[in-house]
Formats: structure tokens, C-alpha cells, sequence
């Protein structure tokens, strides 16, 4: 389905559904706040670099922007990717600083999901922010191959401490399945996209 430039699939509509049924504590508005806030930043940071947004993708993965733009570049690219997490970075100060002058304990939940978002992004995996932007920078200073490859074994490396961390916190905790949770989502994502979130100087780029 698709309304504008915003496309979702039905796996995303009923995922969402659910989630805010079981949401009784009101965490969904907060969630969709810092994750609106963070894909923000992207797009600011794809218009100034002179680039044009095709389309905001939502599916079971995560949220995928496709953009065109021929005269981004590394540099371009590398800011567009850590645009998101300087947003989400820059949200939680608001928030914090906002919760200290009012005593709102809202605003202080909604610092701690946008720094998390922020340090959750900034990991080098290939579908986020920070593979992303590693990626750039690997690929600007040397051959394409050579920054695929880091980027693979430092994904499934990642992966692979978060799913063993993850266990263990759902094992020995009071069963906090929230990283094992993320974790997974990662290992499908990645296993589904198998790298192609970054396309070489083709004009046309993803991110998630």
C-alpha cells in the first residue's frame, strides 16, 4: 500500500497493531516521536546534500528510504547516515533538559528511547546508520571490495554478540526479551537485504 511517498506492507500495519495493543504502558507515541524525529534528520541531511527522496518504505525489517542524488559522494552519504543518530542525539538532550525543568518523567523516558535509538543505530551493521556510514568512509579511502568485506564480518560479528548477550539477559533477567528482540530482527534484515542497502555510486541509495 502506498499514500504519497509513504509505502507500508500489511506485515507492518498488523506488527504495529499489535505492538499498541499490548502497549499498556503507553511507550508507542514516545517510540513513534523518536523514530519520526531521527528518519527527520536523514531527510533534512538528503535535501541539504541535494538529493531527492523517491520514497519512505515500512515493512517488517524497518524503515527504508530510497533517494536519488548523483552529486552526493562518500562524504555526502557518510552525513546523510549519521544524520539520524545526531537527531535522535540531539532529541534526548531536549528531553533531558525539558524533563530537569519540569520533572516530567515522559520526557525523561523519551531521552532514554532516542539515546538508545541513537547508540543502537550508530553499530556497524550493514542496515544501520553506523555500517552505513563506516561503509562510506571505508569506501572513500579505498577499494568498494575491501569496505564490503569489513562491513560483512563486523555485521555478522555484531550479530553475533548481540544474539549471545541477548540470551543470556532473557536467561538471567526477570525473561527481558527487548535485546534478544532486536538482535533477531537484525540477523532477518540482514539475511533478507545480504548487503544491497548500499549501492555503489549508482545514484540511488537506501537506508533503514
Amino acid at each position: 500500500m502506498r499514500i504519497g511517498l509513504i509505502e507500508f506492507t500489511g506485515g507492518f500495519v498488523v506488527m504495529v497493531a499489535l505492538v499498541y495493543l499490548f502497549d499498556s504502558a503507553g511507550v508507542v507515541p514516545l517510540v513513534i516521536l523518536a523514530a519520526a524525529i531521527h528518519e527527520l534528520g536523514h531527510f533534512a541531511a538528503i535535501r541539504a546534500m541535494g538529493g531527492r527522496v523517491l520514497r519512505f518504505h515500512l515493512g517488517l525489517v524497518g524503515l527504508r528510504i530510497d533517494y536519488e542524488g548523483t552529486k552526493i559522494g562518500y562524504p555526502g552519504e557518510m552525513l546523510i547516515a549519521l544524520a539520524g543518530p545526531i537527531a535522535s542525539f540531539g532529541l534526548a538532550y531536549g528531553a533531558s533538559l525539558w524533563g530537569q525543568v519540569s520533572g516530567s518523567e515522559t520526557a525523561f523516558f523519551l531521552a532514554g528511547i532516542s539515546l538508545g535509538a541513537c547508540m543502537f543505530n550508530l553499530l556497524p551493521v550493514y542496515q544501520l546508520d553506523g555500517g552505513r556510514a563506516l561503509y562510506c568512509l571505508l569506501a572513500w579511502a579505498g577499494e568498494l571490495v575491501w569496505a564490503q568485506r569489513v562491513i560483512c564480518i563486523l555485521s555478522c560479528v555484531t550479530i553475533f554478540v548481540l544474539l549471545l548477550a541477548g540470551a543470556a539477559l532473557f536467561l538471567w533477567s526477570d525473561w527481558n526479551f527487548t535485546l534478544l528482540t532486536a538482535a533477531i530482527w537484525l540477523l532477518i534484515s540482514y539475511c533478507k537485504s545480504n548487503g544491497n542497502t548500499i549501492k555503489y555510486r549508482s545514484g540511488q541509495t537506501a537506508l533503514i
